[in-house]
């Protein structure tokens, strides 16, 4: 006999994500259930469009007590909790039907993986998973209780716990689902009142400086969870939690001893959490201390993940550890180690391609030939989520423009080339020589990223022809354009780059020592003259670098001389970088030793 489930869930002005959500379950469960509590949009609307039962509640503050009167009308034999602001993917709901044709255990709360995003986008790298109360019996006197971050009630002596892979995707911490919905002030009102009823109770202080954390006062937030770790219970539901959370605050703010002095406290409750460990490596990067680093990172990889409970952060236990092992031997110059560290990252991690542009970086210091550099990539792709789109952004990186433009040529030949496409034709070439095809690109859009790289690339490509007449006409059309910081900065620096080329006069340009972005955009003209081996052009542009008040210009300019090899000419820029302005750094330093 199948097992029937009401979806059960609590909204208030949830338009924008409620159609996602529910697209999501519709095909899984036998009811929905939701209880509205106050909305002025359209919720209401959409629920009733999927043909879910709509109750409403009169909003009081509490969660819980809203999220029970959702419970009274489910009327199916399981329960099944989700937020308007979450979504279960195509394979997890194949993972649900899996579990509901299964013989369910009816003494037992199952548990499901919450992957909540964090930041501006969704992304692996601001991911965080934590384990959920999700499917449950229904009339069971199975209840919530606590005004916020309600807590699912029952006699833990008589039901057991499993924990499931099905995964739940939760974008309610991403930043503009914060801010639209307000949710940090009210949660913090509500904890506040909270508090100053049980200011003893060790779960409202955990919650509360998860608030305070969430707004930067990580003082306040690390003597709440110091107040909620005193006579530490490591059973505790949130307990692995709280050790992690202290850590990372103490990390933060600099207390590595700390940090590491909590670290060894958690391994001893928790053997197996990988987390610690990877946070101990994270720990020892800042304090550079590498070999110690590697111990903690290998054994992060001899535990592998954590088990369900004790697995808060993606890829601890794999690809974010090999990745961080490649980095080690990359910077200490192991470049075999650093390589096969790097592909078992991307094999571990296929969507996780971070790691070429390192693996291209070392084919470059060792100097492989193109023909080894494709088969090695070959061999790659077939385990990855490479595509030419990535590996022509790779190439350009490192200087290999002819590659590059062989992989957009691929590209084209199955795609419409997109604007950022575009942009790296435009790049590699103007790199190249190539000036007639820079400047015969299609426009992009001008609120695409990549408008105004393009139309320096373009702009470029006529000063070094010569033709400073549709230079300058390139560049009234970017004045006439919707202007940004970035876009007028670029107008004023490639406006005195003609009047140089010109020999007209050229005025100041900047006088805030503290800007750089006119310096970045000098380095970039600089060094496609340097490319082109156009010395002439190269000897007048970098005196664009005067019409800037920026102490680190002839540093900078050293550093772009290594970079192609000027060995002298690099060493002569960084002894009057040193000799006139008194300004070096450890590259520099090193750069004089070469």
């Amino acid at each position: 006999m199948k097992n029937e489930v009401s979806l059960c869930m609590i909204v208030k002005n949830e338009e924008k994500y409620l159609p996602r959500c529910l697209n999501s379950v519709k095909d899984i469960v036998d009811e929905m259930i939701i209880v509205d509590t106050g909305s002025t949009d359209r919720t209401v609307e959409i629920a009733k469009e999927f043909g879910s039962n709509v109750y409403f509640f009169q909003w009081n503050n509490n969660f819980s007590e809203a999220r029970n009167e959702s419970l009274r009308h489910a009327t199916k034999d399981w329960i099944l909790i989700i937020d308007a602001d979450e979504e279960i993917y195509k394979e997890d709901q194949e993972l649900f039907k899996i579990l509901l044709n299964s013989k369910l255990d009816e003494d037992a709360i199952y548990n499901f993986q919450g992957v909540s995003y964090s930041g501006n986008s969704i992304n692996e790298n601001n991911r965080t998973i934590n384990l959920n109360p999700r499917l449950f019996k229904n009339n069971k006197g199975i209840h919530y209780e606590g005004a916020i971050h309600n807590q699912l009630i029952y006699n833990e002596k008589n039901y057991n716990v499993i924990c499931e892979d099905v995964k739940i995707h939760h974008y309610g911490y991403l930043n503009e689902r914060i801010i639209s919905t307000g949710k940090r002030n009210r949660n913090l009102t509500i904890l506040k009142d909270q508090f100053e009823k049980n200011p003893n109770d060790k779960f409202i202080c955990f919650n509360l400086a998860n608030e305070y954390a969430a707004l930067g006062d990580l003082n306040k937030a690390l003597e709440l969870y110091y107040k909620a770790y005193d006579n530490f219970d490591p059973n505790t539901g949130y307990s692995a939690m709280l050790v992690i959370r202290m850590v990372y605050l103490n990390y933060d703010i600099g207390k590595y001893d700390e940090a590491l002095r909590i670290i060894d406290e958690g391994t001893k409750y928790y053997t197996n959490c990988t987390d610690l460990y990877f946070l101990k490596s994270q720990i020892y990067k800042v304090l550079r201390k590498p070999i110690l680093q590697i111990k903690a990172l290998e054994k992060c990889i001899e535990i592998g993940d954590a088990p369900a409970q004790l697995k808060f952060f993606s890829g601890t236990g794999g690809f974010k550890a090999y990745y961080e092992l490649g980095n080690i031997y990359l910077e200490l110059r192991d470049l075999d180690t650093a390589y096969n560290y790097y592909v078992k990252t991307m094999q571990s991690e296929p969507g996780f391609i971070t790691p070429i542009y390192d693996i291209v970086h070392i084919f470059r210091l060792l100097n492989i030939k193109l023909d080894e550099i494709r088969s090695a990539l070959e061999e790659l792709e077939s385990a990855t989520s490479l595509d030419y789109s990535i590996l022509a952004d790779v190439f350009l990186g490192e200087g290999y423009y002819d590659l590059a433009l062989e992989f957009i040529e691929k590209y084209e030949m199955s795609n419409e080339l997109i604007d950022a496409m575009k942009v790296l034709k435009g790049r590699c070439f103007v790199r190249t020589g190539r000036f007639k095809e820079c400047i015969s690109i299609d426009k992009v859009t001008e609120d695409s990223d990549g408008y105004i790289e393009l139309q320096i690339c373009r702009t470029l490509s006529y000063v070094l022809m010569k033709d400073y007449n549709n230079a300058k006409k390139l560049i009234q059309n970017i004045s006439c354009s919707n202007m940004r910081d970035y876009s007028q900065k670029v107008v004023e620096v490639f406006n005195q780059l003609i009047n140089i080329f010109e020999d007209k006069t050229a005025t100041v340009i900047n006088k805030d020592e503290n800007e750089t972005s006119y310096m970045d955009i000098i380095i970039e003209i600089c060094e496609i003259m340097l490319v082109n081996k156009r010395y002439d052009e190269l000897a007048i542009a970098v005196n664009l670098a005067n019409l800037v008040d920026n102490r680190f210009a002839l540093l900078r300019l050293g550093k772009l001389y290594f970079k192609y090899g000027y060995i002298e000419l690099a060493k002569k820029e960084i002894l009057r970088s040193i000799k006139e302005l008194e300004v070096y750094d450890t590259e520099g330093l090193d750069i004089l030793k070469a």
